[in-house]
Parts: C-alpha cells; structure tokens; sequence
C-alpha cells in the first residue's frame, strides 16, 4: 500500500513538473557576439590576414554598440601562444574600462576570458585593445587588409559598428592614440563578447 501511494505521488510530481511556462513567463535569449571575429572570418575572400613582427604594440579598434547590451567577455586572436594583455578604453577620456590578461595557449585560436560585467551606452564609443608583447618578448600579430587594397571600415556586424582601428608603440598600458582612424587595416584581432539586451 506504500508502494502505492509513493508511486502515485512521484507520478503527480512528475506530472507538474512536466508542465511548461506560458509563452508571458518564457524569456528570449539573445545570442552573444564575436563580432570582430565573425567580419574577418566572413569576409576571408575579400579580405587578407597576414602577419607583422614588430612591436611592442597597443593594437585598437574602435567600436560602439547599436543597441543596449553587455560586454562579457574579451579575448584575442594572435598567431603565437602568450599571455597577452587587453583592455577595453573609454573612447573620449580615453580611461581604462576593463582589464584582463588572456592565455591563449593555441596559435591562430579565438581564447575568450571573463571580465566584470560591463554594460555598454548604445552608439557611445569604446576600444578594445590588445598589446603585442607576451612575457617581455614581442610576439607576432595579425592585419587584416582588403585584397587589392581600399577601406575594410567602418563595418556593421552584429549589434556592434566597428569604426576604425588606431595603436601606438608601448609596452606599458597606455590608450591607443599614436596612429588613429585607420579605416584600411585591422590590427591584433583583440575581441570581445556582446550580449544585447
């Protein structure tokens, strides 16, 4: 008789919790971003990746947000294994935002590490910056350039624009601002991951 009543009430259990939410209680989830990324992967006919040697370097890109949204992660793409340093800049104070030494242990690989939250002003612009040097040893890093030449940016991908890139010859942190609004090559490959509201 136990056996019974247990086995009718794990049945009534099971039946509730099967249950689904109305469509009112059921959140949309957005797909994250990898924008910068994604542009240079998508565009791999008309735009070629090379490599330089030269450094150190605080590579750029300047980037804003169309809509609402988070920054969750940032990473980088270089060609040697490291232990590489990017930061994410306030555009206009030209303040550091987010910091993070990412391990990227696999050469040519996207390596994405968590940072604090941080929620990003539609249309306001932000850098993302990767520097050159691993270790004290300046390491390889990738361009990419249109095939034949001519401008890659501004681009839209995504939620993000990408505006331009800019970088300055450093090893210390120091905002990208040498070189600025370069439009025909992409520098470093930093990246980040957008979560739009």
């Amino acid at each position: 008789m136990n056996v019974r009543i247990l086995l009718s009430a794990l049945i009534v259990a099971a039946s509730l919790s099967a249950c689904s939410k109305s469509e009112a209680e059921t959140e949309t989830v957005k797909p994250t971003e990898n924008n910068i990324a994604r542009y240079v992967e998508a565009n791999a006919g008309t735009i070629e990746s090379k490599t330089r040697s030269s450094g150190p370097w605080e590579l750029g890109v300047v980037f804003s947000a169309a809509a609402a949204g988070k920054l969750t992660q940032v990473g980088t793409r270089m060609p040697e294994p490291g232990s590489y340093r990017v930061i994410v800049w306030d555009f206009d104070a030209k303040t550091v935002l987010r910091q993070k030494t990412v391990e990227q242990s696999t050469p040519d690989q996207l390596t994405l590490a968590d940072v604090d939250v941080l929620a990003l002003t539609p249309n306001k612009k932000y850098v993302i910056s990767v520097n050159s040097q691993s270790g004290g040893a300046n390491k390889k890093y990738f361009f990419a350039a249109k095939t034949g030449g001519g401008e890659i940016m501004p681009f839209t991908k995504g939620s993000v624009l990408v505006h331009s890139a800019c970088y300055t010859k450093t090893a210390p942190a120091v905002f990208p601002k040498d070189v600025k609004d370069v439009k025909s090559e992409l520098y470093g490959y930093p990246e980040f991951t957008f979560l739009p509201d």
